[in-house]
Parts: structure tokens; C-alpha cells; sequence
């Protein structure tokens, strides 16, 4: 038998033991349940793996459309007593960035809840058309287990299934109607560039900090505080508001006087519609490279006062359950961004800590 022969049959036969090894799975895709509501982390029901509803095409920028199709902060939960998950999956976009791994753009992060600690379940991945995560789990254990499935940060899922042993048990668990999100409505930053992993984008960080279902509504580059959005976000029954948009409002596109008037109007619309709802206006984390570099650190310095008296006159107008966070309170590193923007994951945890504190006491 010649070499090429040899080398066609042992492919052909590692195809043929995959596709068997596969049959002995039992395959779920939560969008063909019979339940409809089995994603979390969205505001809305019926909307895949997509952060929008369909109407909103019509009513928000191209741009944010596009980038609200990304699944950032949607989740899967399921429970199951498998020793192995796999889950294969399509998405639509580049699978990653210069600037960001395949691993945060395009990957998935598994976390088991064993109360009240999360462990996070290392898994091993091939990125290809279909891409594949496999994730073992420590054998032996027959108990069945509560797992939240972060979703990528910045590509759009089309088709996913999950895959346990055909004598495993598993189950898809709705999210609950009892508990309100926090929703957060910001930059790049927000939606979770550039963690390693969908995991450490500092919303999923500060949700298993204060074990809240959060709601990510941060759109890289476009995190404007448009009207359309503050609607969008103001028919969303929830326990908190945060606007951090400060980050896309630097331009020079933007006078201080637009600047002020949308963190303005964005709290009022918010209140008139939810006047019982807290709100959290957040500052600009500041440019890590500002020793080196004086016209960004007055970009940013110069926003963060606006921010501060816009609260104060918003205050002073009599608005109640209005907090603010400030730059020094989120507390980024020069170590902690990969362009002196962009938080690693040692910025999102940076950012989820400098979070927590004032989100416990609100929401206590």
C-alpha cells in the first residue's frame, strides 16, 4: 500500500470514528425547544442569540443594528450530570481581531454554580467553520450541576447545539421572572473588548460578583447615548440603569454642549419612565498612556467634568436614586489595557471591582 493510500484510509477512518463517536451524543439546540424562552441575559424574548428586538432595525443606526446581532453577555444555563459537554457552533463574522483573541471574539467560557462560588471549566477548542469546545469534567461525579455558557463577545451566533452522552441528563433552565437585570448601556468596553474570554468581559465578572443577571447593551464605537436606546433600555423592567458611554463621547464631533445634553436627557427620559428604577452615571476610566500623551488625557479629564456636573445639576433638578461612579473609583492600571484603552483581563477585573462596591450598596 503506497503512502498516499495509507495516508487517504486513516483520514477516512478518523472521519468515520467521529461521526460515530458523535451519534453516541445527544445533541441540543435551545432555539428549537419547544420552550422559547431558554436565552438569557436579553431584555426581550424572540430574539436568538441577538441583543435587539427585530423593530429596532428600523430605529437605531446601521451600526448599532449590526453590532447588536453580537451575542455579548447572552448566556445559555443549563443542568445536566454529563462528564462531558461539547458545543459546536457557527458564527457569521472574522473569529478574531488584531487586538482580541479568537478566544474572546469568537469563544465560549463555561462555568459551573457550585453555591456560592463559580468555577470556571477549562475546555479545548478548534476554530474552524463550525467551531468546537469540548469540556471535560472531573469524573466520577454523578450529581447533576447548574452551568451558565457565555456566548462570544463580538460575533453573531447562527446555529449552536450542545452535545452530552446519550445517557446523560439534561435541561435547559429558563431565565427566571423573578429577578431583575442590571442593564448596562455602553462602549467597546462594555460589550468586552478585549478580555481573553466571554467570561472575563467586566459585566460577566460583576454578574457573578453579585449574582444579578446583567443585560449588555454596549456597543463598540457607538455607545452614543441616543434616544433610541435610552427607549429601548427604559421598557426593561430593572433593578439598575448604567450609562457608561463617556468613552465614545470624546470626539470632536461632540461639543461639551452636546455632550451634556444627551447625559441629561438620558437620565430624565430614564426616570420618566422608570422613576422608581436607580440610575449609575460612570466617568471615563481615563487613557492609560496620558503621561505620554496630553491631548488625550484632556479628552477624557475634560468629559469626566461634564459627567460631574451634570450629575450635580440633575441632583439639584431633584432627580432621585442617581449615583455616580468615578474614574478613580474603577481604579485601570497602565498594565491594564492591551492599547491604552481597551481593558486585558486584568483591566475587566479591575473595572468589576471598581464596580462592585457602589452596585452592592445600590442594589442592598
Amino acid at each position: 500500500m503506497n503512502l498516499r493510500l495509507f495516508l487517504a484510509l486513516s483520514l477516512l477512518f478518523c472521519q468515520f470514528s467521529l461521526v460515530l463517536a458523535q451519534e453516541d451524543l445527544s445533541w441540543n439546540n435551545p432555539l428549537k425547544s419547544p420552550n422559547k424562552n431558554l436565552i438569557h441575559g436579553q431584555g426581550w424574548t424572540g430574539l436568538d442569540y441577538h441583543r435587539l428586538p427585530d423593530d429596532a432595525e428600523n430605529k437605531v443606526r446601521k451600526a448599532v443594528w449590526g453590532l447588536s446581532r453580537h451575542a455579548a453577555g447572552v448566556k445559555l444555563k443549563f443542568n445536566t450530570n454529563a462528564q462531558e459537554i461539547k458545543v459546536r457552533y457557527v458564527v457569521s463574522g472574522r473569529q478574531a481581531m488584531p487586538h482580541m483573541p479568537a478566544t474572546g471574539v469568537s469563544g465560549l467560557d463555561l462555568y459551573i454554580r457550585d453555591s456560592p462560588e463559580w468555577i470556571w471549566v477549562r475546555g479545548s477548542y478548534s476554530f474552524g467553520d463550525t467551531i468546537q469546545y469540548i469540556f471535560p469534567l472531573k469524573a466520577g461525579i454523578a450529581t447533576a450541576k447548574d452551568f451558565d455558557l457565555y456566548l462570544p463577545l463580538y460575533n453573531e451566533v447562527t446555529f449552536l447545539e450542545i452535545g452530552v452522552d446519550n445517557d446523560a441528563d439534561f435541561s435547559f433552565i429558563s431565565p427566571s421572572n423573578n429577578e431583575m437585570p442590571v442593564v448596562v448601556y455602553g462602549t467597546s468596553i462594555a460589550q468586552g473588548g478585549c478580555a481573553s474570554r466571554p467570561g472575563m468581559a467586566w459585566t460577566a465578572i460583576l454578574e457573578r460578583m453579585i449574582n444579578k443577571p446583567m443585560i449588555n447593551l454596549g456597543f463598540s464605537g457607538n455607545g452614543l447615548l441616543e434616544e433610541p436606546l435610552i427607549d429601548y433600555m427604559a421598557t426593561i423592567n430593572s433593578s439598575l440603569y448604567v450609562l457608561d458611554c463617556l468613552p465614545n463621547l470624546v470626539r470632536d464631533t461632540f461639543s461639551e454642549e452636546e455632550v451634556t445634553k444627551r447625559m441629561m436627557d438620558s437620565v430624565r427620559k430614564l426616570k420618566a419612565e422608570r422613576p422608581d428604577t436607580p440610575i449609575l452615571m460612570v466617568e471615563h476610566a481615563g487613557y492609560t498612556d496620558e503621561l505620554v500623551n496630553m491631548d488625550r488625557k484632556n479628552a477624557y479629564q475634560g468629559r469626566n467634568n461634564l459627567s460631574k456636573e451634570a450629575y450635580q445639576m440633575l441632583i439639584a433638578e431633584g432627580v432621585e436614586e442617581l449615583y455616580y461612579l468615578e474614574k478613580e473609583e474603577i481604579g485601570l492600571t497602565m498594565e491594564g489595557t492591551v492599547d491604552g484603552t481597551h481593558p486585558t483581563d486584568l483591566g475587566m477585573d479591575q473595572h468589576a471591582k471598581g464596580y462592585y462596591s457602589i452596585v452592592k450598596e445600590i442594589l442592598d
